[in-house]
């Protein structure tokens, strides 16, 4: 059995709709990715927006195997494949508790492969001293186990980083919907325009999950063909503003969470900008750049 047919077999697909194999999900709760959007991904970017977007890789079960036992079958490295699971994974856990289960899920996965392979696999060597090598060994005298710490699977809130993004790229979009997924109170949007359906999933999924949102844009382009923002507001009760000023615009692209974090730069929330467009962007969690944008958003919404 190849290591395309394991992953087959412990996550469906080969045989049967998808609506018979998998359960049904509300869409609204996790950015849409189409089985043709997919296609065209690299795998390390198929990777994460696949599981990202888990319910629609669920919905679209043997159109999604297939994508991903091509990219396997293609000599994709099985390790670099566990790893890349197992940090997405873990950057996506609600919780400690999550992300320690979804780690240990992958360890056992990892040697459920290794086992079938006859690769030689053997566990690591029990550290000396540790609870597992006294059990072992039959001592009576345990020592306390050590309390569990799950592994490091995202930046902590005191660790200061500042990261650059570049258009069009799918991973530097991923990016985009990982930041407004990382919400947990509350979520300011400062931009000249959003017509990208995932990014609007993305936003409708942060008010369904508790976050405040608040939405500035130019009053031009909620003329634009296929703006979302008034219906964030009619579908999802999302409050925006505008500026008055026909004759000026309101054109900045910045978006802040919990008033600690910051995405910002050239890029527009919009398909064009996502796909076609040289675009850059920052995202940074530097206290006295959020703090100054933080003013800047207030200063706005109060004029407008």
């Amino acid at each position: 059995m190849s290591f395309a047919d394991i992953l087959s077999a412990c996550f469906g697909g080969g045989g049967g709709s998808a609506a018979s194999n998998s359960p049904q999900y509300n869409l609204r709760e996790a950015p849409f990715l189409s089985p043709d959007d997919a296609a065209q991904m690299p795998l390390d970017t198929f990777l994460e927006r696949s599981l990202i977007s888990g319910p629609s890789a669920a919905q679209n079960t043997d159109a999604f195997m297939a994508i991903y036992k091509k990219h396997l079958e293609g000599g994709a490295d099985p390790i670099h494949v566990f790893s890349v699971i197992q940090r997405n994974l873990g950057q996506l856990a609600a919780n400690d508790v999550d992300a320690g289960t979804t780690y240990w899920a992958c360890q056992m996965l990892g040697l459920l492969v290794h086992a079938n392979q006859g690769s030689g696999y053997a566990p690591p060597a029990m550290p000396a001293g540790s609870y597992a090598q006294a059990l072992a060994s039959g001592n009576e005298k345990l020592p306390e186990p050590v309390a569990y710490r799950p592994p490091p699977h995202k930046v902590s809130d005191s660790d200061i980083y500042i990261r650059s993004y570049f258009f069009p790229s799918e991973e530097s979009f991923s990016a985009l919907i990982n930041f407004i997924g990382s919400a947990k109170s509350t979520l300011d949007i400062c931009v000249f325009n959003i017509t990208d359906n995932d990014v609007t999933r993305a936003i409708a999924d942060a008010k369904h999950r508790g976050v405040d949102v608040r939405i500035i844009t130019d009053d031009e382009q909620l003329k634009c063909q296929g703006n979302d923002v008034e219906r964030m507001r009619d579908q999802y009760g999302i409050p925006f503003k505008t500026d008055t000023d026909t004759s000026k615009f309101m054109h900045s692209k910045f978006a802040i969470i919990d008033r600690r974090a910051v995405w910002s730069g050239s890029y527009n929330w919009t398909v064009s900008a996502r796909r076609s467009n040289n675009e850059s962007a920052i995202c940074t969690n530097d206290p006295n750049t959020a703090q100054s944008y933080c003013e800047e958003f207030e200063k706005l919404w109060d004029q407008f």
